[in-house]
Order: structure tokens, then C-alpha cells, then sequence
């Protein structure tokens, strides 16, 4: 409900026209890419948080969803060296810069006590979806102009995929604003924000009150994701995508 109070209750029902999106997104100018989310084949970020370890790269591959030709990006969420979730998602690029969700290949794994030898197993794919299957949308990650208070949905599949964002801040600097600055690390905020970060409230009515706030730096994207309610952050170790990379301070 409260979800819809802010999109109002018109029908979800996306364009989704094939001439909207580059039919050839592994050759995308480096320039046309959206600064938020630089989604080109080859790319990677690594986030660490506690004793996880998320590792995304952007493969030379492609799926065609509904006559959509998208890139297929690998998210492996490893615990002490070992997988724990391990997602092929599906981004189609839109000839104006957004980044559209056309779909995700979950798989989540557990490992067993006295398992010989001891094993990821795989234990659940719930989450995934796919445009056109069973009623799902499109969903949009990043949109090509951003407007502070704006809500759009990231994913659309009615029970099992329905997350959605709210942007917080355009012009994040750290020191700006004590809410958003809050376990932020100071070093690594100034080093990638110069009054241009981005900030959204990514959250989902699937687990109502229950959200986390991620920072995206222009020309690199998602630097840190915190968890309020858990007092947790994942942030950026590694990346390839700009010369700041070099520069990461450590967690």
C-alpha cells in the first residue's frame, strides 16, 4: 500500500519496444553509458561487508528477452571464501542511457556440517524471473535523469521479485547531511564524491520495513550499500572502471 500511495495505482505496464534499446549493448560508447551504472562487458566492482564478499562482472554474453537484446552480469556473493549466492542478472540498455532489470538466474547455496568433502549446495532460487514469463515486467535499475524524491520499481514479478528505489540525494557530499553520512566511511565518500553522488532507499513490499541505502559515484557506480536496521556496510575494494579504483581505501 505504501508503495502504490507513491506510484499511484495506475497499471504497471512499461514500454518495453525493442527500437528503445541498443540491440548491440556489448559495443555501447563508453560516453553513452549511464555514469550511475557504466554496465560495458568486461567491467567489475568488488564489495566487501563483514565476512562477505560480492563480486560483479559484466560478461560477454547476451540474452534476448522479448526481442531485447540484454548484457548478462555475473553476482557472486561469496562467506569466507565460499558461494553463497551466485545470480546471472539481465540488464537491457536504453538508447537513452537507462539501465533496465529484465530478469535474474538465482541460485543460493548452504553448506552442511559433515558433508566429505564439504560443498556448496544449492538450496533455493527464489527471486528469479524473467520478462514475459508468468505475468513479469521489466523493472528499471537506473533511470537516465534522476529527480530527488522519485520511487520506480527496479523489478516486477508479483511475489517474487517486486524491489523498488527512492532517490535520497543528487548532489551527495559527505559531510553534508549527518542522516546519510551516517556509517558512511569518510575516506572513501571523499574520495569518490564531489557534490555528485547518488543516494536511493532500496526497499521491497515483499519485507515491509526493511531497506537498505546505496551511494553510486559518477563514472564508477555503486560504491557502498548500508543496512540501517543491521548497522552494516558492504563497500567497494576493487573496481576497473576508472583510475579512482586505485585509490580505495581499505574497509
Amino acid at each position: 500500500m505504501d508503495l502504490c500511495e507513491k506510484l499511484g495505482e495506475d497499471p504497471y505496464d512499461p514500454d518495453f519496444a525493442p527500437e528503445n534499446f541498443e540491440s548491440d549493448p556489448e559495443n555501447v560508447d563508453a560516453g553513452d553509458l549511464n555514469p550511475y551504472l557504466p554496465v560495458a562487458v568486461g567491467n567489475q566492482w568488488i564489495l566487501e561487508g563483514g565476512d562477505e564478499v560480492i563480486t560483479i562482472n559484466v560478461l560477454p554474453k547476451t540474452k534476448l528477452i522479448e526481442g531485447v537484446r540484454c548484457l548478462v552480469v555475473n553476482d557472486l556473493v561469496t562467506e569466507g571464501g565460499v558461494p553463497i549466492e551466485d545470480t546471472n542478472d539481465w540488464f537491457a540498455l536504453g538508447r537513452d542511457s537507462s539501465v533496465h532489470y529484465c530478469g535474474e538466474e538465482v541460485r543460493d547455496f548452504e553448506t552442511f556440517e559433515g558433508d566429505d568433502p564439504v560443498e556448496p549446495e544449492l538450496v533455493s532460487i527464489e527471486g528469479a524471473f524473467k520478462v514475459g514469463r508468468e505475468g513479469a515486467k521489466p523493472g528499471i535499475l537506473m533511470p537516465a535523469t534522476l529527480t530527488v524524491g522519485e520511487v520506480y520499481r527496479q523489478e516486477y514479478a508479483i511475489g517474487e521479485a517486486e524491489d523498488a528505489a527512492e532517490v535520497l540525494s543528487t548532489d551527495y557530499s559527505y559531510g553534508e547531511d549527518p542522516e546519510l553520512d551516517e556509517l558512511v566511511p569518510q575516506a572513501l565518500a571523499e574520495l569518490l564524491c564531489d557534490g555528485d553522488c547518488l543516494v536511493t532507499r532500496d526497499f521491497t513490499p515483499l519485507e515491509p520495513g526493511v531497506f537498505e541505502l546505496k551511494y553510486y559515484a559518477s563514472g564508477i557506480g555503486v560504491f557502498l550499500e548500508v543496512n540501517p536496521e543491521e548497522g552494516s556496510i558492504s563497500q567497494l575494494v576493487d573496481c576497473n572502471v576508472s583510475p579512482k579504483c586505485a585509490s580505495l581505501p581499505t574497509p
